[in-house]
């Protein structure tokens, strides 16, 4: 390790654990015997959901457009910083679930992300 260190914020919720830092956030969800895990192969559609309690700056993409791999999707501002959130693999944006300025708390789908080329959008 180069001796970096690096403040990480964690924020337990009833389905699982955010952790935050400096320009981006992931969400931990417990494994659960049987349990699908949705997206994770990009198999089926992903939500982007907010990592905090934040304001909606700009929404990047619209409904049924395709995306690349860490394309920014949407953009939060809380505490005077800015968040990016990126698409986690390729796809096409299934459903925008956020408005410019509007006030989103912890875990809000913002955007659903379909496998490129899905038939259901």
């Amino acid at each position: 390790m180069s001796g970096v260190t690096r403040r990480l914020r964690v924020v337990r919720t009833t389905h699982g654990v955010w952790v935050g830092w400096p320009g981006g956030a992931k969400f931990f969800e417990p494994e659960r015997p049987g349990a699908l895990v949705r997206g994770a192969d990009g198999e089926g559609p992903s939500e982007i959901r907010a990592p905090m309690t934040a304001r909606v700056v700009q929404v990047a993409v619209g409904t049924g457009s395709d995306v690349a791999a860490d394309e920014v999707l949407v953009i939060l501002q809380a505490m005077k910083m800015e968040y990016r959130l990126t698409a986690p693999r390729a796809g096409r944006v299934e459903a925008i679930h956020c408005a410019e300025g509007e006030m989103v708390d912890l875990g809000k789908p913002l955007v659903t992300l379909a496998p490129p080329g899905d038939a259901r959008s």
